[in-house]
């Protein structure tokens, strides 16, 4: 089962300025809220055109909150932001256990169909 990574923040590097910033680039960082998860933060990157690239920057525990590099292609080339996202711990399975579906049981005196 895959990871799940939820938002805390997103920020600049140190020499990119905010006004730097394409339109597009800043209507999506208006649009993102803590707790989004990866894959909506990507959906929304693409449902505006921005081909997103997401990298991590070393491992991480479960609980912990890491760096990752958001790069994103505007119209006047890559934008490369800094994404800080919770790992956020696989849930527990359920205490049930999954049935299988099995075929029915077969009466002896049934015959063959084919």
């Amino acid at each position: 089962m895959a990871d799940a990574f939820e938002l805390v923040a997103l920020a600049l590097p140190g020499d990119l300025a905010p006004d730097a910033l394409s339109d597009a680039v800043k209507r999506l960082v208006a649009e993102c809220w803590p707790g989004m998860s990866r894959a909506q933060l990507g959906a929304l990157a693409r449902h505006r055109a921005l081909q997103p690239s997401l990298r991590a920057h070393g491992a991480m525990a479960p609980g912990d909150i890491g760096l990752f590099s958001l790069t994103l292609l505007a119209e006047g080339g890559p934008v490369r932001l800094i994404a800080h996202l919770h790992r956020v711990k696989p849930r527990r399975q359920s205490a049930r256990p999954v049935k299988a579906s099995k075929p029915s049981a077969r009466d002896p005196r049934q015959g063959d169909l084919f």
